[in-house]
């Protein structure tokens, strides 16, 4: 009886937030296919288009530039494959896996928050502020795109690393990794978590996990003879040619980003700071993790909402922690008034909490509709500041079909360069490199960084 009321006691976040979590992807996913289907956006495209490409004999970073890192080609090979080479059926399949991996990743969120606090209401406030920013379950919907993988990978190997399976942990990290640059912050806090937590030999194991992981992928593309460019193209390219907007132009973007929910920020960060001043030797890889992508979305890469994901997610945390020291502070309060505690812990703040959070999710959905997209604010900054010469070429200089009509026309592209981001279009002025190179097999022989 006793191990039942525990059970009980320990799933009450999950009984709340699934179905809340389970609704809205659900609903979002019928409403995508009743009015947008299938439309497709160039990312997604262009991922969906490469793992279709691999199956035909394309080799990434060699057939196709790209500052991704390999594991997204490796899932959306997978799903090509299933899918027969059918492009309708590999778009529904990396709509729904991809769906899958974000609302997945909301409940990773949730239960970190509840393995470091242990209250209910703590874990259903983190997995809320993850659906405060709307894009999280609507941008799923339009395909793979490499942020949401890295988001679940990432929040998985903190899941495991806490339930003390340090191995396993550091291999998950290494394809969040793999994933997205940004997954490398998970990586660097698992080793010191497992460290922590079992000592050197934790660590160690840890480490031995991501280091199978990378091995792995190291001789794939060495066997391919695409490590050189693999390197140059998702290491050397973006710290060269990464976004060139100021930190005060991301500050705007990410308020965009959250809307209404950027409220939750200041009690994100107070989270942070009790967890770093209180808590330091337990607790330290959450304010480490929320500073690290703060900066990524801050100084480094912010060129969308999809961005912010990773950040989204300690920012949840923070949340988390906050939540939990006003439960102890109002608890301590009852307990002085001789009033039972567990009615105010299971009952008012849950309540108050889903209440509170559940306005911001409804108000963040008008605000997603109603604001100026991130992504394209941005893009019309880049712009305007091209004319002044810093970038001689565009994307529309190059003689190549749109990444829809490649990816539904099942074209091989006589170019590698066929995405043509603004991070490959600055990389090609930077490097004399060509917009009509066949391959990009090589190291760049001249990198003006002028």
């Amino acid at each position: 009886m006793a191990l039942r009321t525990s059970l009980r006691s320990r799933s009450e976040w999950l009984t709340t937030l699934g179905p809340i979590v389970v609704v809205l992807f659900i609903a979002g996913f019928a409403l995508y296919y009743r009015f947008e289907w299938p439309s497709l956006a160039t990312d997604p495209a262009f991922f969906q288009h490469t793992g279709w490409y691999v199956l035909q004999g394309g080799v990434p970073y060699i057939d196709v530039w790209d500052v991704n890192p390999p594991v997204p080609f490796a899932i959306t090979a997978v799903l090509s494959a299933l899918s027969g080479g059918n492009m309708l059926v590999l778009y529904g399949l990396s709509s729904a896996l991809t769906s899958l991996v974000a609302a997945a990743s909301v409940v990773f969120v949730a239960w970190i928050a509840y393995l470091v606090t242990e209250e209910n209401a703590a874990a259903v406030a983190a997995g809320l502020t993850m659906l405060v920013v709307p894009e999280l379950y609507v941008l799923p919907l339009q395909g793979v795109r490499a942020q949401f993988y890295a988001l679940f990978f990432g929040t998985a190997s903190l899941a495991l690393v806490l339930r003390d399976r340090p191995f396993l942990a550091g291999a998950v990290a290494a394809l969040s990794a793999g994933s997205w640059q940004s997954g490398a912050v998970f990586a660097f806090l698992i080793v010191g978590m497992a460290y922590q937590r079992r000592g050197r030999n934790g660590a160690l194991s840890a480490v031995a996990g991501g280091g199978v992981v990378t091995g792995i992928v190291v001789l794939v593309f060495a066997a391919a003879g695409a490590l050189v460019p693999m390197v140059v193209q998702t290491i050397l390219a973006p710290l060269v040619a990464g976004s060139p907007h100021s930190w005060a132009e991301h500050i705007y973007t990410v308020l965009l980003v959250f809307g209404y929910g950027s409220v939750l920020l200041p009690v994100a960060f107070y989270g942070w700071a009790h967890a770093a001043v209180c808590d330091p030797r337990v607790r330290w890889w959450v304010p480490v993790g929320g500073a690290i992508l703060a900066f990524q979305v801050l100084y480094i890469d912010m060129d969308g909402s999809t961005d912010a994901v990773l950040w989204l997610s300690f920012v949840a945390l923070g949340v988390a922690i906050t939540v939990e020291r006003v439960i102890a502070w109002q608890s301590t309060r009852t307990e002085m008034d001789h009033a039972d505690p567990d009615v105010t812990r299971t009952a008012r703040h849950r309540w108050i909490v889903v209440a509170v959070i559940g306005v911001l999710i409804l108000s963040g959905l008008a605000w997603n509709i109603g604001s100026p997209a991130p992504k394209s604010t941005l893009q019309t900054m880049e712009q305007e500041a091209t004319p002044g010469g810093s970038v001689p070429i565009t994307p529309d200089d190059a003689d190549v079909p749109s990444m829809q009509t490649i990816y539904w026309e099942q074209l091989q592209p006589d170019t590698c360069h066929y995405r043509l981001s603004w991070n490959e279009v600055r990389w090609i002025s930077m490097t004399d490199d060509r917009l009509d190179a066949q391959t990009c097999d090589g190291w760049p022989d001249r990198i003006n960084r002028s």
